[in-house]
């Protein structure tokens, strides 16, 4: 047994050599850390600066988040209900809307509940503190990364213009019932004015109204293990066309908007620039991928063992996720192109597996 455990240490293949390598650097990092803090309390009686709050605060959320939310899908799923309902239901009790939001007086860094927007760093709209936005960020564009291994590529070139249709209906019906809702709702708020469909307000609800998750669909179709089956492949194919389609609804949006507040003209050809820069770039980076999806699987192979593939995998999965980004697209869009285009590659198991 103690030959096996070496000869695969060995050969990369159980990753304890990365094991080994973190405990270091987090051993240094904690022997470090008392000697930076106590430099910069200019070595007096040490005080807990807005950094270590910080990242107390977010530990604690961290772990009541995972209690959470597997308190709510075990629940859920003892109902026969998707476990990811319950974790979104907890969520919200948890949120800084309800429960998250109530002050703690007598715990030191939790006067303003335990989840709340951090002033410290200005982090805008965000509801959360950006280190828990950005963490939340992370565990999405893993998830729709590995969603994206487990897909069937052939099944969903058969059935991608289902999902197109699917994804554009979704995209028209959730605009339209949004701005109708808007000219019935709103009236009654903004004491009887009236509100036509194409006003900036009911404008501005429909497109709201066509954001969807990729993340909880994805989610939903892997618990059922429903992802390799015609009817998962298009509903994740129209999430999938949904989400980018939200970006060109979204840029309409704001260019009727804009044209009604200054009195001018739609711009069509911006517009059109978007929704052809949209669809070209997701379009094309997925044919890239698919295309060289062996050479980048090679290449990774290159690395060395199992674990490593694994990481500089998700290394990469990172990075074009922030590509995605960068281009205006979400980056759970880009995860799941790398994902899909490895998914027919050697390499999809080994990266499934650790």
């Amino acid at each position: 047994m103690q030959k096996t455990l070496a000869g695969r240490n060995r050969h990369g293949n159980t990753g304890f050599g990365w094991a080994r390598r973190l405990r270091g650097v987090a051993l240094g990092g904690s022997l470090l850390a008392p000697a930076a803090l106590l430099a910069a309390t200019g070595g007096g009686e040490p005080e807990m600066p807005a950094l270590a709050e910080r990242m107390m605060l977010l530990v604690i959320q961290l772990g009541v988040i995972l209690f959470a939310a597997r308190i709510g899908g075990n629940l859920f799923e003892r109902l026969r209900l998707p476990g990811v309902l319950g974790e979104l239901c907890i969520g919200i009790l948890i949120g800084p809307s309800l429960l998250g939001g109530i002050p703690i007086p007598w715990a030191e860094g939790f006067g303003q509940g335990l989840f709340h927007v951090s002033p410290l760093l200005g982090a805008g709209n965000t509801p959360v503190s950006p280190e828990l936005y950005g963490i939340c960020t992370l565990a999405s564009v893993v998830l729709l990364f590995m969603v994206g291994l487990e897909t069937d590529l052939k099944l969903l070139v058969r059935y991608a213009l289902a999902g197109g249709l699917v994804g554009l209906g979704g995209v028209i019906s959730s605009f339209a019932v949004g701005a109708l809702l808007g000219m019935w709702l709103l009236p009654s708020i903004m004491g009887g004015r009236h509100f036509s469909f194409l006003d900036p307000a009911c404008i501005f609800l429909g497109v709201m109204s066509t954001a969807t998750s990729v993340s909880i669909t994805a989610r939903i179709l892997s618990e059922k293990r429903k992802l390799d089956s015609p009817e998962g492949v298009t509903i994740l194919a129209g999430a999938v066309i949904d989400d980018v389609l939200g970006i060109v609804v979204l840029a309409i949006g704001m260019g009727v908007i804009g044209a009604s507040g200054g009195g001018g003209a739609i711009d069509w050809g911006h517009i059109g620039w978007i929704a052809f820069k949209s669809l070209g770039i997701w379009l094309g980076a997925t044919a890239v991928g698919i295309l060289f999806a062996r050479e980048i699987g090679r290449a990774l192979k290159g690395a060395g063992g199992k674990a490593q593939i694994a990481i500089l995998s998700l290394g990469l999965a990172l990075i074009v996720a922030g590509l995605f980004e960068e281009a205006q697209l979400a980056m759970i869009i880009g995860a799941y192109v790398l994902g899909l285009s490895l998914s027919r590659t050697d390499i999809s198991q080994v990266i499934r597996e650790h």
